[in-house]
């Protein structure tokens, strides 16, 4: 993995000093260097199952937000090893069906998880319960071995989109694409001064997986929790002064309904995984009076594409945007059949950049993610303005005939998180009789009646793009990493619990 030798060498140059602290439980440099040598020997003794994906052993890891999964996501990522990170949480015929397919030399999991447990028992799959490993001094040999191959093209990572109903889908990256993002988001992101980083999501997912790596790179102390919670989350800032935040966007929405005092300690604000739109801008400002604010356009298969930052000043103009390209990374907009396009005209967004994944190792119907000779793209739409900015206008999908007339619910989404008064919305397609498809727009607001919304919203849409019906949502359906289920909110919408 890209920063064991940075782990070697904070843990000799502070190794006292806090490298990673979830829910008050806490691994120094020294520790996580020695625990992760440990994790390391272990795995190194392990037999083999003969993986489909050489050159090394791939070793699934499968234990949320626990103390150990740093070192273990070091140990099995270090030198050839490939790590496959699970979410725990994954129903069972969900985690059979990963289990199956990956077919790892290793599973590391914790001893409660029986269910898991016996499923890779099952299939014939070593299992390592985490609380098993004893720590034990590793020979100079292993600690060399342990940091070799760090800037490598060779596989590093076996990650995975975010399942609902069926067997999520998994991709491959590669030591360098990330080596390569974090040379350049070091100064992107400001991070020499920020000693310590909070991500109050999980960390098997993308983002996480990314911050705590991050933070492993530059040296920074990360805080995680076990499981989301707003109120503890604010708790962590003003208790460990914790000057750096990496969220989603509806965990600011989620902060906003928390009466609270602002916390001056956060002086960076990171927002990725959706689109931060104004309603998104008046809560962090609020919040955060003293944060620079910054968002992040990317995907879990192409890594990051543009980054913008945003202050009072410029958010009139820049927020509409994503910002401009990522560092080492050039993007083209092309048509359908790939020919590039000029400025201010949409199309596919394709990125050349070593940043990309390795492709998907089961599960892609060619929809998702594409590589072509020019680049890679994972069909979203946008065009760059005269300014070089790129606009995201949504996913191929994200588009839906109403009435004859083309409309992308993003757009929809965007012009109502920009009203004053709104704390949350989101924008759905259901099918219509009459229309095959009309928008439902679901809202929390305490301040706007959501019967005035369709006259307010006309004076920045044309009237075909107004949704058809408006509902006041309270409580939203929220994934682990505190997303919004939208599958979930058009289930109950139909199902009449929504109204």
């Amino acid at each position: 993995m890209p920063v064991h030798d940075k782990v070697k060498q904070h843990a000799e140059r502070m190794g006292a000093q806090t490298a990673v602290n979830i829910e008050g439980k806490t691994l120094s440099w020294k520790q996580l260097w020695l625990r992760a040598l440990s994790f390391y020997a272990a795995m190194v003794k392990s037999p083999a199952r003969g993986s489909a994906f050489a050159p090394g052993k791939v070793i699934a890891v499968a234990l949320g937000n626990d103390l150990e999964f740093a070192p273990a996501w070091l140990a099995a990522t270090a030198n050839t090893h490939i790590c496959a990170v699970i979410d725990p949480q994954l129903p069972l015929s969900q985690l059979d069906d990963v289990l199956a397919r990956l077919a790892p030399d290793l599973l590391l999991v914790k001893g409660a998880h029986a269910a898991l447990i016996e499923a890779a028992q099952r299939m014939n799959i070593n299992v390592l319960p985490v609380e098993q490993v004893a720590d034990a001094e590793a020979s100079e040999a292993e600690a060399q071995a342990f940091i070799r191959h760090v800037d490598a093209a060779t596989p590093f990572l076996i990650n995975f989109t975010s399942g609902t109903t069926s067997t999520p889908k998994a991709f491959m990256r590669s030591r360098r694409s990330w080596r390569v993002s974090f040379r350049n988001g070091y100064d992107i992101f400001n991070l020499s001064s920020a000693a310590c980083t909070l991500f109050p999501g999980p960390l098997f997912h993308g983002i996480g997986l990314y911050c705590l790596n991050e933070a492993l790179d530059a040296g920074a102390t990360l805080y995680c929790m076990e499981k989301w919670d707003a109120h503890r989350a604010l708790a962590l800032l003003v208790e460990h002064q914790i000057q750096r935040l990496v969220l989603v966007p509806t965990m600011l929405t989620a902060f906003s309904r928390i009466d609270a005092a602002a916390l001056p300690c956060v002086t960076h604000l990171l927002s990725a995984g959706a689109k931060l739109e104004f309603n998104h801008y008046r809560q962090a400002r609020a919040k955060f009076p003293n944060a620079g604010i910054q968002e992040y356009y990317g995907a879990s298969e192409l890594g990051f594409i543009a980054v913008s930052s945003l202050n009072d000043d410029n958010v009139d103009s820049a927020l509409p945007t994503v910002g401009l390209p990522f560092p080492e990374i050039s993007w083209s907009i092309r048509d359908e059949q790939g020919q590039p396009l000029g400025k201010n005209q949409p199309g596919i967004i394709y990125l050349d950049s070593e940043q990309a994944c390795m492709g998907y190792l089961w599960g892609d119907d060619g929809k998702a993610f594409k590589q072509q000779p020019f680049g890679s793209t994972v069909h979203d739409l946008g065009y760059i303005n005269d300014q070089g900015r790129l606009h995201v206008i949504g996913r191929s999908g994200d588009m839906i005939v109403s009435g004859g007339n083309n409309i992308y619910l993003s757009e929809v989404e965007s012009v109502l998180k920009s009203l004053p008064g709104i704390v949350e919305a989101v924008v759905l397609a259901v099918d219509d009789a009459y229309l095959g498809k009309k928008m439902v727009a679901f809202i929390e607001t305490e301040k706007i009646d959501i019967a005035t919304l369709p006259t307010l919203c006309l004076t920045q849409l044309a009237k075909y793009k107004i949704p058809a019906q408006f509902c006041k949502v309270s409580h939203w359906p929220l994934t682990p990493s505190g997303k919004i289920r939208r599958s979930v909110l058009e289930e109950r919408f139909i199902n009449h619990e929504i109204n």
